[in-house]
């Protein structure tokens, strides 16, 4: 009986398998086996639109001021007052310390007295100059008086005319005028020299009143640019010796940033191109500027050069020392292909997206760059205007063939989704 029973069971198993496999043959659903042409997926696509890419470099840098000074005295000397603090603002030319001045201006009290000193020696010099010339002079006048007597006494003498005493007596005044010119000569030389000895003196005296008229401004420290006071270093009432650092000024109207380029770049930039600038500080915001100077070297252990580009700070927002990231614009891209960021697959390291053509789907490794506002920029693999997949990407391969999903983004429309459905079907009848 219990054998009847499991024939009977193992019976009815059979036909049951055998109607299960006779129904799903007839409701023609595909084999687990099917080739991808055989098979249909359903899926949505989009297109591959055009759009414009700018071409950048990207640097990243400190932001450091355009100019920056730290002011100093000449000579020792005291504090005497400090006008202005840490973050004023100065403009060029702006007292913003005052050193003790008292000895200073001694100093330029004396040097005026000294000079005026020597401008009156000059002057006694240079009238004693001139009273030694009229002397001079007068002495040649009787010298030529008296050699004119002595030529006439020796005619005299040689007629017989008068006697040796008388010749002897005109050789005698001749002789003491010749002696009075060449000792007028030697005073009047020697008054010259004392002249330019004065004149000398004066000279000197001048230049100790610069110098000392020198030291006295230089008791006022002033602002050599427009700018900021970055930091003060000393406190009222101190002494200090020469060359003490007092205080630091930097101008933030512009401040400059400098990077490293590879050297690749080198053909596309130069003094001129755009930069925008973000900073940590201010999230969101860029800045513009311009590349001011580009080295003329690579250098030959990072292969890259630098650039130095200003950017205008006109609020006084950014300061020395941010950290900065900026991009330089090299170029402008026309017509560059991106597709959704869904229709993107990444796998083991490969890129790719399913481009579909004549209801088919085909593989194509892709080389993806930019991302913009949910789309991804393809440098290489698809072009512009071509139909690309967003959806069942796991189910794709090359060869399959697809339906696209009524109302799907990127789906043709009416006449073109039924166009499409005929070639599809077409395609499963073959």
């Amino acid at each position: 009986m219990m054998r009847t029973t499991r024939i009977l069971v193992i019976t009815l198993c059979g036909f049951v398998l055998a109607a299960v496999g006779c129904s799903r043959e007839k409701s023609g659903a595909p084999a687990a086996n099917a080739a991808p042409s055989e098979r249909k997926i359903t899926i949505s696509v989009a297109q591959a639109d055009g759009r414009d890419v700018e071409r950048t470099v990207q640097i990243v840098g400190t932001l450091l001021a355009q100019e920056e000074v730290t002011l100093a005295n000449e000579v020792p000397a005291t504090i005497g007052k400090i006008l202005v603090d840490l973050g004023d603002r100065v403009r060029k030319g702006q007292v913003v310390i005052q050193l003790d001045e008292r000895e200073a201006r001694l100093e330029v009290d004396r040097a005026v007295a000294n000079l005026q000193a020597a401008r009156e020696a000059l002057a006694r010099a240079r009238q004693m100059l001139d009273w030694n010339r009229a002397n001079v002079e007068r002495s040649q006048a009787v010298l030529t008086d008296a050699q004119t007597n002595l030529k006439r006494f020796q005619d005299l003498f040689a007629e017989g005319a008068i006697s040796a005493s008388q010749r002897d007596s005109a050789q005698t005044q001749s002789d003491v005028a010749l002696a009075s010119v060449r000792a007028n000569e030697a005073q009047y030389e020697s008054d010259r020299a004392a002249a330019k000895n004065a004149e000398a003196n004066v000279e000197q005296a001048s230049t100790a009143l610069e110098l000392a008229r020198k030291r006295l401004r230089d008791t006022e420290i002033v602002a050599p640019f427009d700018g900021f006071v970055r930091k003060r270093l000393v406190n009222v009432g101190e002494t200090y010796k020469e060359k003490t650092p007092l205080m630091s000024l930097v101008a933030i109207q512009a401040l400059k940033l400098q990077g490293e380029v590879p050297e690749r770049f080198a053909p596309r930039l130069g003094a001129g191109r755009p930069v925008r600038v973000e900073v940590e500080a201010y999230p969101g915001r860029t800045f513009t500027g311009t590349i001011t100077r580009v080295s003329p070297a690579v250098d030959v252990e990072s292969r890259t050069f630098t650039v130095e580009a200003s950017v205008p700070n006109p609020g006084g927002v950014l300061k020395p020392g941010f950290f900065a990231k900026a991009s330089i614009l090299t170029g402008v891209e026309r017509n560059v292909p991106f597709v959704p960021e869904e229709a993107v697959v990444t796998f083991a390291g490969i890129v790719k997206v399913y481009v579909i053509a004549d209801g088919k789907a085909e593989e194509r490794r892709v080389t993806t760059g930019q991302r913009r506002d949910g789309r991804v920029e393809i440098l290489e693999g698809v072009k512009v205007g071509e139909t690309v997949a967003t959806s069942g990407l796991s189910q794709l391969a090359t060869g399959t063939t697809v339906a696209v999903q009524a109302g799907a983004r990127g789906a043709p429309s009416p006449d073109k989704a039924d166009t499409g459905n005929r070639k599809l079907d077409t395609g499963n009848r073959k």
